[in-house]
Order: C-alpha cells, then structure tokens, then sequence
C-alpha cells in the first residue's frame, strides 16, 4: 500500500542494525518441523509458547486469573512482556537485535512497517488469518487493506479503533431556553447566542462561554470546517489533484463564520492561548455550552468530574452549511494503529494466531476487558454489573482485567457496549456521517522537511483571522502564495502520485 517514498525514511540506526541482522540470521535449521523462516517449530503434542510485547498504562501482577485463563483458552503457554509505551520501542528493538524478537508485537509508526516488511521480521498474515483467524476476518476484514496490505499481502492487523468526534451541545440549557437542537450553521449561531446572553447557568450573570474551542484541541474546530465541506487536516480532491484543506473551497469561508463568532463574543475569547486543561475544565465547570471532543470523553469518563448537581444533560448533533455540507471528518479504520505483526520467527504462527484470534472474539474481549465473569462481574438478566471490589480500577487489574487490552481490540466491544446511550450515540454520529476527502495512507517525501513549516504556517493564519478585523480575502490571498511556495504546490504533486496510486491498489 506504500509507494517508493517509504525507502527514503530512515528508521532508527540501531533498528535497521536490529532488523537486519534478523534477516541475516532467518535461515536457521531446516527440517520437518520449520515454519516459512526455516525455524525449528513446536513439536507435535508440546505446548506452543507464544510471546507477546505489549504497551501497558499501569501495573499488574505477571501471574492473574485473566492470563491463566487465557493459556487455557488458546491451549498456549502465552507470555506476557509488559512495558511502558515510552519504553517499547527500545525494548523491541533490543529483542531483535538480540535474535529472539517476541512472536507477536505491535508498530506505532507507518515507516517502521515498511521497515519491518523489507527487513523480512514480519510474517504476511493471510494465510494464516484464513486459517485460524475467523474472528479477526469476520471484525476487521475489511479493514485490513491500509498500510499494512503491501504488494497485494496482508503484514499488519490495524488496531482499528476508535472513539469519534461529536459536537455536545447543553441539551438542559437548550430546554431551559426553549431551544431546539441545531442542526444549520444559523440555528447555531443563534443557540450560542442564547447560551451567551441569556444566563443558562441561572447564576444572574452573563458569564458563560458559548462555543469551547482551543488550537490546542485540534477537533474542536472539526464541524464548522466540515460544514463547508472542509475535512480537517485532511487533503480534498480538486480537479484530479490532492489539494491541502488550507486550500480547499470553503476553508475561507468556515475561518470567516469563526471572525463572525468571535467579534460577536460567541466562543472561547481565549481560544489562540488556552491550554487544553483549562478549556476542559470550563466545561466540567459548567461554563460552556457547546464544545466539541470524544464522546466517551465528554458524556461518559468526564461526568464524575461535572461539579453541577444535577450533573448537565447533552446532545450530539451535525451541522450543515450553506451548500447542504457538513458532518465529521471520515475515520479510516484502516489507517488506525497500533498495528498487531507475527514475528518471521516466531516457532509457531499458527499458535500466535489463535492466541490473537481468541483476543479479538467476544470472549476473549470481555475477559480481558471486565476480567472472569462471576469473580469480577455478574450479568444479571443481561445486565452487566461490577462484582465489588473489582469496580475500582486498581482491584481489577490485580486480576488481570484490562491489563491485556492494549494486545489487539475488537471492534464495538465490551468497552463500546458499556458505555451509556448518549456516548453511544455520539460515537455512531460522528461514524456515520463522514464528509468526502482524499485519504492519504503514505507520506509525501517533503513532510520530513516541510510538514511543521506547513502546519505552522496554517495555524498562524487561522488563528489571526479569526480575530483580525481587516481584509480576510486579502489575507488568504497572501497566506495561499506563501503556503504554495514554502512547499504546498510540492505537497500536491507528491500526494496526488500516492494517491492515485494507493486508490488503483485498493481497487485490486
């Protein structure tokens, strides 16, 4: 799925060192008993040990019901290697170098697929998910064709996952003011009106902030550029060409609607320098009316922290522009990492694949999520309920449970499926309601130089001419000239040859 511009991207010299003596080394002894890199395989009648080197957030017990019940599952003597993120691609790497990589590991980077692919470390995985992968097939199958399906083969299961991005508007303050949910740019403006002038809080003052937004949290700015058609930080097809949204029809017109709220006090008068921390905390604070992030951020993780009693009511909603546009930035499940390799080393593949496949399966999605039902949680009349202690955090991964999540994820799982109706509905909005772009699974060649000049550029630009009081056509005129001439016009004709390249391969 890559195209040539990957060869020019130098992983880490001690990895290319690591890889390579892999390569060099993959012959091994051959016999009867030898998978595809001639590796002295489990012997029939003996238990597989399969490794894995996993990413952990906290701390666990190496020994837990969770694994010893995943050993039995998957009749695999399973080993664990659990490391801080900060740590794991030091720890990869030296596990490669040392000739014993782990037989399942993950990626957190595009190039270093690529790497791993010409470095001949990771198995192609077709053969084996058609046959012990069912349950990966039948949950990401369709998703498997991304950066990891290179040359017409599968080297990478991509995680997959993620939790969408929806405008949560006040939906007790809409009723408080006999408003209805917006769904127009004008309804909009009219609702932030309100929330700014017509004490929703009911404290006796106007003090509350219509629309949260901060140039540190990239997807609060998400719909009103998608309302004009304008997917954020994501290339558009104009006229046969990858064209950067910086320069897409309509991104003028969304950073004009953007001066127009500001001049009108309708959003964050702080938005250019706010910290994201501080922007979170207006809204638990109760002082803003619309602000737009993860669902399972805004309506299910953050109510604890929501200091109003009763805690505030939200609705998620789209907004349509003037030519009928509008909706959420597409999300590319297949573009989404970590991405799960095997090992051309592993002893077993077979064993690895199963371990993954019973991982990805509705079973091995609630064990490792919630634990072992009836010792953790109990369902009860198909109601899911914590068994105490285990609904504090740190008492349930003393047993294991979400302590191997971060392994490989199924999709609407456990974790989807625990989250209360409102989240829900967010994340289903936000999936079902992608505006049109021109995806880009490669890298164009002038990022490694250009790509922060580039960002940089735009953001000086947006964030003056949301508060500029002058001329903004001329402004973007000269923003538009600079922008092509510092790297944009490269950027085109570079992503333009991926493009059309990587569309031909998925059409195969």
């Amino acid at each position: 799925m890559i195209n040539k511009s990957w060869k020019s991207i130098v992983w880490a010299t001690t990895t290319i060192i690591a890889v390579g003596s892999l390569s060099a080394c993959s012959g091994g002894a051959q016999g009867s008993n030898t998978n595809s890199s001639g590796q002295q395989q489990t012997k029939p009648g003996e238990t597989p040990t399969v490794t894995i080197l996993m990413s952990k957030s906290t701390n666990f017990p190496e020994t837990n019901p969770v694994i010893d019940q995943i050993r039995k599952k998957t009749g695999a003597n399973v080993q664990v290697i659990a490391v801080d993120l900060g740590d794991y691609e030091n720890k990869l790497n030296a596990m490669i170098a040392s000739g014993s990589p782990p037989d399942i590991f993950n990626s957190y980077s595009k190039p270093k697929i690529k790497d791993l692919v010409d470095n001949k470390a990771i198995l192609e995985l077709d053969s084996l998910l058609e046959k012990s992968g069912k349950n990966i097939s039948e949950n990401k199958g369709k998703y498997l064709k991304g950066i990891g399906y290179i040359d017409g083969k599968t080297y990478a299961i991509p995680n997959a996952y993620g939790l969408g991005n929806g405008l949560a508007i006040r939906q007790d303050w809409l009723d408080k003011l006999g408003l209805k949910v917006p769904t127009t740019l004008d309804e909009y403006e009219n609702v932030l009106k309100a929330f700014v002038t017509k004490d929703p809080d009911g404290n006796g003052k106007n003090d509350t902030i219509g629309l949260g937004l901060s140039v540190s949290i990239d997807q609060t700015f998400e719909h009103v550029f998608a309302a004009y058609g304008v997917p954020l930080k994501r290339g558009v097809l104009i006229d046969g060409k990858v064209t950067p949204w910086a320069l897409a029809p309509g991104y003028l017109d969304a950073v004009k609607y953007y001066n127009k709220l500001y001049k009108e006090g309708l959003l964050e008068p702080d938005f250019a320098t706010v910290p994201a921390m501080q922007e979170y905390e207006k809204l638990w604070n109760g002082k803003m009316g619309a602000f737009q992030f993860n669902p399972p951020g805004t309506t299910q993780n953050w109510m604890t922290r929501y200091i109003e009693n009763p805690k505030p009511k939200f609705v998620y909603t789209t907004l349509k522009g003037p030519n009928g546009q509008g909706g959420n930035v597409r999300f590319v499940r297949e573009d989404k990492g970590p991405w799960t390799h095997i090992s051309s080393k592993s002893k077993n593949p077979e064993a690895a694949m199963k371990v993954l496949d019973f991982l990805i399966s509705e079973e091995g999605d609630r064990l490792t999520w919630a634990g072992i039902e009836g010792t953790t949680y109990s369902m009860k009349d198909g109601k899911f309920e914590w068994i105490k202690p285990y609904d504090d955090a740190v008492q349930l991964r003393n047993q294991g449970g979400f302590a191997y999540s971060a392994i490989i994820q199924r999709l609407d799982g456990m974790e989807f499926q625990l989250m209360n109706d409102t989240t829900r509905k967010g994340i289903e909005l936000s999936y079902n309601s992608p505006i049109p772009d021109a995806y880009l699974f490669g890298v164009p060649d002038i990022e490694r130089d250009k790509k922060k000049v580039l960002d940089d550029m735009e953001l000086e630009f947006r964030t003056s001419a949301i508060v500029s009081k002058g001329d903004l056509d001329k402004l973007y005129t000269d923003f538009k000239k600079k922008y092509l001439a510092e790297g944009g016009s490269t950027w085109i004709e570079q992503a333009t040859v991926i493009y059309n390249k990587e569309q031909a391969e998925l059409k195969k």
